[in-house]
């Protein structure tokens, strides 16, 4: 492939090149810029049935001469400046094939957004590119579509679920994933949400806590993939379900109990799914607030996000009066431990007793 007569002096002058250093700005100029980019999109484009894991190298690792980026099964490394020189000619390749978007070419635009949404997940033009690409296919054979769907569901799930700062709160990247699983549902395909749970959505909230964006996503999956479904709300499978879920996603806010955005799902949970019986309800609430209470005062957390969820669940009527006896027994053995924390505790008590008698009727 001949090397495209790339505008380099034009690129540096634009409002991009304002973020970039001059070493880096020194490699643009030195470096063979297709070389790196035909290593770091064929590194991208490698089919597997693992999730591919990206990172980016610091400068204080910097690659071997002669290396664009590092392989190592389905792990793969790159440093930020080697990811720009590839992003040149990604955007070069994208502008001259975007508008024709020619069967021939698809490959080729495949490669090229990948390169593009690894170095800026927004780019919103690049993932509809995808979302044209894979709709090419949506009146032709059922089992070629939803392959295609499947695998760029994999190449979406290796983006947010990488050490990838951006990539895991990035509202495109998660609106295409949505995009891509109501394609799915289209063709009334099964989906496991509690496997996502644990294999995405919980990934990327550690990778960027208060995952606002993740959380949402796991709202969603769980509006229209498990609400839609035919059983009733007391059918074995569909408590089943709900208990796993909510054990493992308590069990999760239990170790980041920092994180208030983990907290809200967990709220979500207990208060618009489960069981229709108010006994088995209030069984299931008291028990989970039970738990938070317990590590709560063992560890004496202040987290204004632990004491949110409690006073939530405490003064709605689906908590026993026991825990609520507990809820305020906790505020006081903290309160007493943690001076520094009073406030917090204060607020979370006030609260309580204002709206105990409103919430959750």
């Amino acid at each position: 492939t001949s090397k495209p007569a790339f505008r380099l002096n034009d690129f540096l002058s634009c409002t991009m090149s304002r973020a970039l250093d001059s070493e880096t700005v020194a490699s643009l100029k030195t470096s063979n810029l297709l070389t790196v980019y035909n290593d770091i999109a064929s590194a991208l484009s490698t089919k597997s049935s693992k999730l591919l894991e990206i990172e980016f190298l610091p400068k204080s690792h910097p690659l071997p001469d002669g290396c664009n980026v590092l392989i190592e099964g389905n792990s793969i490394a790159v440093t930020k400046v080697k990811l720009v020189q590839a992003f040149i000619v990604a955007r070069q390749v994208f502008l001259k094939h975007m508008k024709v978007c020619d069967q021939e070419k698809e490959k080729e635009l495949r490669d090229a957004t990948a390169v593009m949404l690894l170095l800026d997940p927004e780019y919103l033009t690049a993932a509809n590119t995808r979302k044209r690409l894979i709709l090419r296919y949506e009146s032709g054979s059922r089992s070629e579509f939803e392959e295609f769907l499947k695998d760029e569901l994999r190449f979406v799930d290796g983006y947010l679920t990488s050490r990838l700062h951006r990539h895991t709160k990035s509202p495109t990247v998660w609106s295409h994933r949505r995009w891509i699983l109501e394609k799915l549902k289209d063709l009334n395909m099964e989906h496991d949400i509690l496997e996502d749970l644990g294999s995405v959505v919980l990934i990327a909230a550690e990778r960027h806590p208060r995952n606002y964006y993740a959380w949402s996503h796991m709202r969603w999956l769980v509006q229209v993939f498990h609400n839609s479904r035919t059983r009733t709300a007391d059918d074995a499978k569909s408590q089943s379900d709900y208990l796993k879920l909510t054990s493992v996603v308590k069990d999760w806010c239990l170790k980041n109990p920092s994180d208030i955005s983990g907290f809200a799902f967990l709220l979500f949970c207990l208060f618009n799914l489960g069981p229709s019986s108010t006994a088995a309800r209030t069984e299931r609430c008291s028990g989970i607030c039970g738990d938070v209470l317990r590590l709560a005062v063992s560890f004496k957390w202040t987290y204004e996000s632990v004491w949110v969820f409690l006073r939530t669940v405490v003064a709605s009527n689906i908590c026993t009066e026991q825990t609520r006896i507990e809820f305020h027994q906790a505020i006081e053995t903290i309160s007493t431990a943690r001076p520094d924390g009073r406030p917090v505790l204060e607020a979370a008590k006030e609260w309580h007793q204002r709206n105990q008698k409103d919430l959750g009727r």
